[in-house]
């Protein structure tokens, strides 16, 4: 047994995938949440749905790209069929860039009251087995 299992509790999970799309009214952009929702339903997944919107715009301009982002997100969610595993934000350009500088490769270090954890692209995996078994005779 476990020391966790010893006193009732389980350990800490893992959390689970966050799929991050950006969208800006486009087909391709829809085309990559329905993609991306589906993923998310397979994995156990949630989708972050964001729009990229420059934090000195007026109120009256966040609202009508809030609401642009509520209907592609509707439309998106009535296409795959996925309910329930898409949040949608909008977010500020810096913010939007350190996640993309980290998807190409950057850090980011989150530092939080006890501890930092630092964020980096996972190196690709390679199978550790192979994937056909040769056949004995």
């Amino acid at each position: 047994m476990t020391s966790a299992e010893l006193v009732g509790s389980r350990p800490p999970r893992r959390a689970h995938a966050r799929l991050i799309v950006a969208l800006d009214g486009t087909a391709a952009t829809s085309a990559d949440l329905v993609r991306a929702l589906r993923d998310a339903a397979r994995h156990e997944g949630t989708v972050l749905a964001c729009a990229v919107v420059d934090p000195r715009a007026y109120d009256a301009e966040r609202e009508l790209v809030r609401a642009r982002l509520a209907a592609q997100v509707d439309r998106a969610v009535e296409e795959s069929g996925v309910q329930g595993r898409c949040e949608a934000t909008l977010l500020e350009p810096a913010v939007y860039e350190a996640l993309c500088g980290a998807a190409r490769g950057g850090t980011i270090v989150v530092v939080q009251e006890n501890h930092r954890s630092v964020l980096r692209c996972a190196p690709a995996r390679t199978p550790g087995r192979p994937l056909v078994r040769p056949h004995r005779s």
